[in-house]
């Protein structure tokens, strides 16, 4: 502290504070011009850092009367020594055997309350002018979709159902109209799994598909308007109905679908049918 006040009151052009064990030090100097410089030192183990940084006169005569004050607050505590803290020992926790560690528990069966799903079928039927019409059944509901050659939503329809076979949570189909744009929404979902067999590790899941129509003509930034909305019993049924929806339309010729048709007709050979599906 001595040395810090006889450097702000321009009785010496250097000052050097420093911490008891070296780790931490100070150094200030002032040139002839009178400009003030510092340099911070910082080390911890192998790490070290320097800063350097200017003073001006006013701060570091206001940093001196901050330092005395703490100073004084310090010294006037000095002789009151360590005071223990009488609720210590209640918070002090108790020593106990040493336990087991816990073991890891099989997962019990879960269910969504979602209920099974049910059978879906798709129908595309086209005018002949580059106009086409969906429709969507899931059980006893039904959903109304269309829009013109604007997109591929054939192709599109088939390279979604591919996605959902190979394990996608989501997959959506954008149909536009003159004017119009709906999008058909696909979206996996976990209904139940089974109680697991082995011990860490999760039991056997059962996935459903949400399928949805949304109107985002009127409402683009909302989400759209919710037009249908059903729950079919998994995502291979969706594949499955959607192959059988456009291979009715290859009879006269593949056209330009026939890539995407080909790997979703392969992956439904290859992919196991899961029970349930």
């Amino acid at each position: 502290m001595k040395a810090l006040r006889v450097f702000a009151e321009n009785r010496r052009d250097d000052a050097f504070l420093g911490s008891l064990g070296g780790s931490m030090r100070v150094t200030l100097r002032r040139s002839e011009h009178g400009s003030l410089q510092g340099e911070a030192f910082f080390q911890h183990g192998p790490s070290s850092q320097t800063v350097s940084f200017s003073l001006w006169d006013a701060s570091l005569q206001a940093a001196v009367a901050q330092a005395e004050i703490a100073l004084e607050r310090v010294l006037a505590a000095d002789h009151l020594g360590w005071i223990p803290d009488p609720n210590f020992l209640e918070r002090m926790p108790h020593v106990t055997d040493p336990q087991p560690p816990e073991m890891p528990r099989a997962f019990p069966a879960w269910d969504a309350g979602l209920g099974e799903g049910e059978d879906v079928t798709f129908d595309y039927e086209v005018d002949g002018y580059g106009w086409y019409a969906i429709t969507v059944k899931v059980g006893d509901k039904t959903g109304e979709t269309g829009g013109s050659y604007l997109t591929d939503s054939k192709g599109d329809l088939i390279r979604a159902a591919l996605a959902m076979l190979a394990g996608a949570d989501k997959a959506e189909v954008t149909f536009r109209g003159e004017p119009g744009h709906v999008v058909l929404e696909l979206q996996r979902v976990n209904l139940r799994s089974d109680e697991a067999t082995e011990v860490g590790l999760p039991g056997r899941s059962y996935f459903g598909c949400w399928v949805r129509i949304r109107d985002l003509y009127d409402n683009p930034v909302g989400g759209g308007t919710l037009e249908f909305e059903a729950l079919c019993r998994s995502p291979r049924a969706v594949a499955e109905a959607i192959y059988r929806m456009a291979l009715a339309h290859f009879e006269g010729g593949a056209g330009f679908w026939s890539p995407a048709m080909a790997s979703l007709e392969g992956a439904l050979k290859t992919v196991p049918r899961q029970p349930g599906e």
